[in-house]
């Protein structure tokens, strides 16, 4: 795209859980930026250079790195059981943590219902990576979100050379102000794709513009607005300003509690994004608390008065506090009303705990009731033990009962042996290359073949 050249894009993903996307969007980007430089790892380095130095120069060269997350992401291991994100030389590692030291644009993409990175899970030079507002890139709807993406990429692309385009000008020549679009995603969140600027005056800018926010908000007549509002500026401030995004989140719950009529405000804000209308600023201001005060969030998360909210937030504290704090995680896991809630924490407990107590994760996977959150834990699990107890990781697969997970854990288990042990890893494939095909839908026999070709 002409006037898009002041950078390139940097596609960063694991092999083992967003191949074929990476290839995919690969040339998406190429056809709809063909003057931007578009990297990846596999044709784009020539032989004889050395890996590292050509990921930092091109990363560095980048106006934006594009970082797919799978299921995986986190957890895979090498040929030792250690986990890839904690050695040094993992090039996964090394190409997002270079983006985000050198200010690079990076954007977080969630890969067929990949949950988003805690802070936990993340060495320290990653943290960052958490906290960044992320996409999502699924089979079901994939033209849809490659849009997203692609236009948020232009954004990008096009902020950059506004950027350089101005400050090229002559000192006394003052840079026009070029309006930007804004395309927001599902759920209504809005990329930010603003120029550089200070920290400083970033604070401050966002200081100024929650303080109009908040006043506006507070004048809205409409109950319904004023609550929607009011929840959407506590949530921004729950990470700086706790204290202020729980005032704001009470008073959004008091005017939801006084209106006449709550139950049809509560069908209007539910038919909106999830945490978005009553009880959902506080469980917002929870979720983001707990890795730093899991007290606070826990008391916060408690005190919401409407189920679903409330199951949503702790269910986010269990999975944040998983590794640092399993007993407390499980118990408030098990706490929990909403069914769904329940096994989704209990599965996200379970998936963190696999490499370092494989017992206890198996057994609070055994423990969920929900049949799809149950094999999706079992899957995890079984992926995650296959570099170090193999035939563990192999029983725990064949015991799954969806087709779709124990293909999915089938494959994972080959690709892991396949250097070390290629003709076990090669009955594997086979195995769960006859069950993709007898699987009925469509849509997931196709996901489940892909899923055996990145193997």
């Amino acid at each position: 795209m002409p006037g898009l050249s002041s950078g390139g894009i940097f596609l960063s993903y694991r092999r083992q859980d967003a191949a074929p996307y990476a290839r995919l969007l690969k040339s998406q980007l190429s056809d709809r930026f063909p003057d931007a430089d578009v990297f990846m790892d596999l044709d784009s380095i020539e032989a004889g250079l050395d890996f590292a130095e050509v990921i930092r120069d091109a990363v560095g060269s980048c106006t934006v790195l594009v970082a797919l997350i799978g299921h995986r992401w986190a957890t895979v291991t090498d040929e030792e059981g250690h986990r890839r994100l904690d050695n040094l030389d993992d090039y996964v590692r090394f190409e997002v943590q270079t983006a985000l030291e050198r200010g690079v644009r990076v954007i977080p993409v969630l890969v067929d219902g990949a949950k988003p990175l805690r802070q936990q899970q993340l060495p320290s030079e990653l943290q960052k990576l958490a906290r960044l507002n992320a996409l999502e890139l699924t089979y079901g709807r994939y033209d849809y979100d490659a849009d997203q993406l692609l236009d948020t990429i232009q954004r990008v692309l096009a902020a950059a050379a506004d950027s350089i385009d101005q400050s090229s000008l002559p000192g006394d020549v003052e840079a026009p102000v070029v309006p930007r679009p804004e395309v927001a995603r599902p759920g209504g969140n809005v990329p930010d794709v603003a120029g550089p600027e200070s920290a400083r005056d970033g604070d401050a800018r966002a200081a100024r513009l929650l303080a109009d926010a908040e006043r506006i908000a507070q004048s809205i007549t409409s109950d319904s607005d004023k609550v929607r509002a009011l929840a959407d500026i506590a949530g921004t401030l729950a990470a700086t300003d706790p204290d202020r995004a729980e005032r704001i989140a009470a008073e959004a719950e008091r005017v939801t509690q006084s209106v006449t009529g709550k139950s049809r405000i509560v069908r209007v804000l539910r038919s909106k994004k999830p945490f978005s209308g009553e009880g959902v600023a506080l469980a917002d201001i929870a979720s983001k608390l707990a890795a730093t005060d899991p007290d606070r969030a826990e008391r916060i998360a408690r005190s919401i008065i409407t189920d679903w909210p409330r199951s949503k937030a702790l269910a986010d504290i269990a999975g944040t506090l998983a590794a640092t704090d399993p007993d407390r995680a499980e118990r408030i896991a098990l706490s929990i009303t909403s069914y769904s809630d329940k096994a989704s924490a209990l599965a996200d407990i379970a998936g963190t705990l696999a490499a370092t107590d494989p017992d206890r994760a198996e057994r609070i996977a055994l423990s969920i009731t929900s049949y799809s959150d149950k094999a999706s834990a079992l899957a995890d699990i079984a992926g995650t033990l296959a570099a170090t107890y193999s035939d563990r990781a192999e029983r725990i697969a064949r015991s799954i009962t969806s087709d779709s997970d124990k293909v999915r854990a089938l494959a994972d288990i080959a690709g892991t042996l396949a250097a070390t042990h290629p003709d076990h890893a090669a009955r594997l494939l086979a195995d769960a290359e006859r069950i993709a095909l007898s699987i009925t839908s469509d849509s997931d026999k196709v996901r489940a073949l892909v899923k055996i070709a990145e193997a």
